[in-house]
């Protein structure tokens, strides 16, 4: 819930309409009503707390990419669509599915299940393998190894294994890719594999180390 208000918060960033300061001013409150407040970091609570048009541009970039983790756990929680392999979430969706900022999310949050965790350990895999291949086509050669061992550790340490199949399914995904659309989704996919291990690990802040 509280990413998908991020979400929704970007999108009020670049609407014309004469309610848009007051509806910002809704989040903080509604997050609240529905039970959310507090697991509200610091750094989520200022973004959504600050008002309209004086976010940093580096509060607006998270505030565009929360968007994507939002729909990665819409997705775990049966509530969105598998994420598309070449392209970002149509973010317009998200309030619809979480119910933002009306009451009715209040009884999302209160029924919401996740879907088997093979399946969510599956996809988190892809996604830090995919991130890692993209990577290594930027790198020299002598690089390569090293940013596939260092993703790789990252995996381990959330009690996931690159197994060999997890590593071909994902070279598959890149090698289908055209060049453009691998330019393209760098940024995605550095936002889908911090969403899977924060998702995996034992960290509380999203946006934040601890």
């Amino acid at each position: 819930m509280i990413l998908g208000a991020i979400a929704f918060r970007s999108s009020l960033e670049v609407t014309d309409h004469p309610r848009v300061a007051e509806v910002s001013q809704r989040l903080l409150p509604w997050l609240s009503e529905i039970g959310c407040e507090s697991e509200l970091d610091p750094i989520e609570r200022e973004l959504l707390a600050t008002p309209l048009g004086q976010l940093s541009d580096s509060q607006k970039i998270d505030l565009h990419w929360a968007g994507e983790a939002a729909a990665l756990f819409c997705w775990m929680l049966h509530l969105g669509e598998p994420l598309n392999e070449t392209s970002v979430t149509d973010q317009s969706v998200l309030p619809e599915l979480l119910c933002i900022p009306r009451p009715e999310a209040k009884r999302i949050v209160q029924s919401a299940s996740l879907r088997d965790y093979s399946e969510i350990e599956d996809v988190c895999r892809q996604f830090v393998l995919v991130r890692s291949i993209l990577q290594e086509l930027r790198a020299d050669p002598p690089s390569r190894d090293i940013i596939r061992r260092v993703n790789v550790n990252e995996l381990k340490r959330v009690g996931l294994v690159a197994t060999d199949g997890a590593v071909k399914r994902a070279s598959e995904v890149v090698a289908h890719m055209t060049p453009q659309e691998r330019s393209q989704v760098a940024g995605l996919y550095f936002v889908r594999s911090h969403a899977a291990l924060w998702f995996l690990s034992d960290r509380g802040s999203y946006f934040g180390e601890g």
